[in-house]
Parts: structure tokens; sequence; C-alpha cells
């Protein structure tokens, strides 16, 4: 396991230097069977805050170093020295079903008993924020552009005149394959299916979209075409 440790590093040098805060933090938050692989890198750029009662979960059957990654550099326009990331961890519940990638300058918030689910081989390129109070659930394959908003509350509470709160918090469920593109936002209730494309600044309010392979544009949010695919382009 060291070995395929050290091979990994050699060839990703600017994982290295990371090496012992990320063994830190891997050992405060998984069980020392998973930890003592580091299958989480954090980058140096990153700020953690921690509560008591903060969870992380690794579901994958297959758990080996760097298969997680917080806050690199993933393309040259942002920049992990210049666009810094912040992993707030309060009562709440961090999952990750398999490989992660988040790119440098993301903003992730989990409290109040709320849980984020990232599904296996997602993948972020720059500033995102998404602050989880309920449920907010990425499926298989799931692309993230930057500038992107995601929330399932509203942040404050709001009242009638009787004293009754009117605005629940509400769970946010993208399917396998969704990719969102730049300064789009989400808000809670939204329910994305399989293959789907965001355009970006879009603004997806508590809609449900059951249709695939679709394009979704605009505000208020519409259908723009339909029996599309995406896949990543190859230079």
């Amino acid at each position: 396991m060291l070995r395929k440790l050290w091979n990994f590093c050699s060839l990703n040098q600017k994982y290295l230097l990371t090496l012992p805060r990320s063994l830190y933090y891997n050992m405060r938050l998984l069980p020392f069977s998973q930890a003592i692989r580091i299958p989480i890198f954090f980058s140096n750029h990153v700020t953690i805050k921690l509560k008591k009662g903060s969870q992380v979960k690794l579901t994958s059957t297959r758990v080996h170093a760097g298969m997680i990654k917080i806050g690199y550099s993933q393309c040259d326009f942002y920049l992990a020295r210049h666009h810094k990331s912040i992993l707030n961890l309060g009562k709440g519940c961090l999952i990750f079903e398999g490989r992660s990638n988040i790119g440098a300058g993301a903003k992730l918030s989990i409290d109040k008993g709320g849980s984020l689910i990232f599904g296996d081989q997602f993948w972020s390129t720059g500033p995102i924020l998404i602050i989880a109070r309920r449920l907010i659930r990425f499926g298989y394959n799931c692309v993230l552009s930057w500038n992107i908003t995601i929330m399932d509350h509203d942040a404050h509470d709001i009242f009638d005149n009787y004293g009754s709160k009117i605005n629940e918090d509400k769970a946010v469920a993208l399917g396998n394959h969704v990719w969102l593109g730049s300064n789009s936002t989400v808000l809670k209730g939204t329910q994305l299916s399989a293959d789907t494309i965001v355009a970006a600044n879009s603004i997806v309010t508590s809609k449900k979209f059951f249709a695939s392979h679709v394009i979704l544009a605009g505000n208020p949010l519409e259908i723009k075409k339909t029996n599309i695919s995406w896949g990543c382009r190859e230079d």
C-alpha cells in the first residue's frame, strides 16, 4: 500500500507537501482502517472547520490513496493559492460513494443534521457553494462548472402572522451524469433526472424534471432541447 502511495505521489508531486496534513485529518475523520490509506487529499489551501458531531463516511468497497481530492487546482484559471476552499462540518454528515475531485474555491457546509452525498466520479473545476441542512445528493458522474450555488434551505426561517414557519427545508437530488453550467443556481426541492444539462446562468427553483437526456435553461427553467447526450471533450 505504501509503495502504491509513493508511486502516486511521485507522478503527482503537488500532493506530496499536503500528505502530513491530509493524514492528520483522515485520522480525525475516518475509521483507522480507512484513514491509514489516506483516501482524502486536502490541499493546504483548504480551511477545515469541525464541530462535535461531524461525520465523514466513505461507502466505496475500494478505498485507496487520493481517491478524493479537495481544494486543488484543476484548471489554469482557478488556482488554489488564489481561490481558497472551506470545508465546514457542523452537526451533519459528508458522504463519498467513490472518487471525487473537488476543485479550488469550493465552499462546502453541512450542519443541523443535514447530509451531503457525492456519487462516484464527481468533478468540479472552480468555485462552488454547497450548503446542506437537510439533504443534497449527487448521483454518479456529475460535473459542476464554476460559480455554482446549491442549497436545500432558505438560510433564514420565515413565519406567518400566527408564528408558523412557512419555508420548510427540502432535499435536492441530482441524478447520474448531470452537468451544471457556470453561474447556475439550484435551490431547495430540486430534482433532476439522469443525463441532464443545466445551461449557464440558469436558476432551478423547487422543480422536478423527470425527463432525461435534456438541456434545461432560463429563469424560469424550461426544457430547451431533448434527446441529447454529453461527454468530456478530449483535446
